[in-house]
């Protein structure tokens, strides 16, 4: 007896299986967790090749959900609309910033509408995900629009009086301050980003032009760029470096800490917490030293598109979002500037 062929399907057999794939499929996403569709996410955007830093952050911001939830086992299928504009609600009303950490956790409760749309941002990237790899049946945050606000979120550059406290509170006879004024100086003068300073080696450092080479692998835009810096900069860096490698031995890394171990962004965010508890400042973290740069840059005659360039800026709007110029700034420049005086003759005179 022959073999029997199989040649035309049955009518419907292959829309009925596919039915029947979709439904295991979907019975198999039921008991899918929100921490196991992270991964999922996580995989994938690894494979497109994003950093760790945004991995980090990806994590952080589905575990902010998960405390919300107060189930680290919460299920995908139960992340509903509904669900979501609870906890934009918590976190607007109620959620603290740096709840997480004891030494930098505030009293003020909710945080800002701008810091809700960052998280809300990310959750939207993965809802959209896992909806469209089949993950889930619906896309929770497609009804979800931004937190609306009036609000400009500012990070406030620091005053002459408040950098002259700082620095002059640093006691250069000891490493790790003197470590940590370096460091300041180099974010004033250069405006890197905190990642961008604190990973310098001593081949990044141009002594012929003062300047130091910022990696594709580090810049947040993935392109290098050289960062023109004052020759006292570049001579402290040095300085650092060579002092480093007597207490700890060989290594192209300029920041160190006291162990002789790689300096890091974190490290340095705690150091100038508890600094600026020390010296009574209510805020102080790296980020506002880049702030300051760009500010007092323009202030100091410098062009907004070159600026641009060494901020590393691919739109010049995020520019002008870095200068926040308060009531001080705004009469100096005035004063300084106004038309009126080429008519009137009148001297400028700073104000103190």
């Amino acid at each position: 007896m022959g073999k029997k062929i199989i040649g035309t399907r049955k009518p419907n057999k292959r829309d009925t299986d596919r039915q029947n794939v979709q439904q295991l499929y979907d019975v198999q996403q039921t008991d899918i967790t929100v921490s196991e569709a992270l991964e999922m996410f996580i995989q994938a955007k690894e494979a497109e090749g994003v950093r760790s830093r945004t991995v980090e952050e990806y994590r952080r911001h589905i575990r902010y959900l998960l405390d919300y939830t107060g189930n680290p086992d919460f299920l995908l299928k139960e992340l509903t609309p509904n669900i979501i504009r609870k906890y934009i609600m918590y976190l607007l009303k109620e959620r603290k910033t740096y709840e997480e950490d004891e030494n930098r956790k505030s009293k003020k409760e909710g945080l800002s509408p701008n810091t809700v749309n960052i998280r809300l941002r990310t959750l939207r990237t993965m809802c959209r995900f896992w909806y469209t790899e089949g993950i889930t049946t619906t896309n929770a945050m497609a009804t979800i629009k931004p937190v609306r606000t009036d609000q400009v979120e500012e990070v406030q550059g620091l005053s002459e009086e408040e950098i002259s406290r700082i620095l002059g509170s640093l006691d250069e006879r000891q490493y790790a301050q003197w470590r940590d004024k370096t460091l300041i100086y180099l974010l004033l003068d250069s405006g890197l980003r905190i990642n961008e300073a604190v990973t310098l080696t001593i081949d990044q450092v141009n002594t012929k032009f003062n300047e130091v080479t910022v990696t594709s692998e580090v810049a947040k835009n993935r392109k290098y760029r050289d960062v023109p810096i004052s020759r006292e900069v570049t001579k402290r860096l040095l300085e650092l470096h060579q002092e480093s490698k007597e207490y700890f031995g060989e290594s192209n890394l300029i920041f160190l800490n006291a162990y002789g171990e790689p300096f890091n962004s974190e490290a340095f965010r705690k150091r100038l917490n508890r600094l600026k508890k020390k010296i009574g400042m209510e805020t102080l973290h790296p980020h506002q030293f880049r702030h300051t740069f760009a500010r007092d840059y323009l202030l100091n005659g410098g062009d907004l598109f070159t600026l641009q360039k060494i901020l590393d800026h691919s739109d010049i709007k995020t520019t002008r979002k870095y200068i926040q110029m308060n009531s001080d700034h705004i009469r100096q420049q005035h004063s300084k500037h106004s038309p009126l005086r080429k008519y009137t003759g009148t001297p400028y005179k700073k104000n103190n």
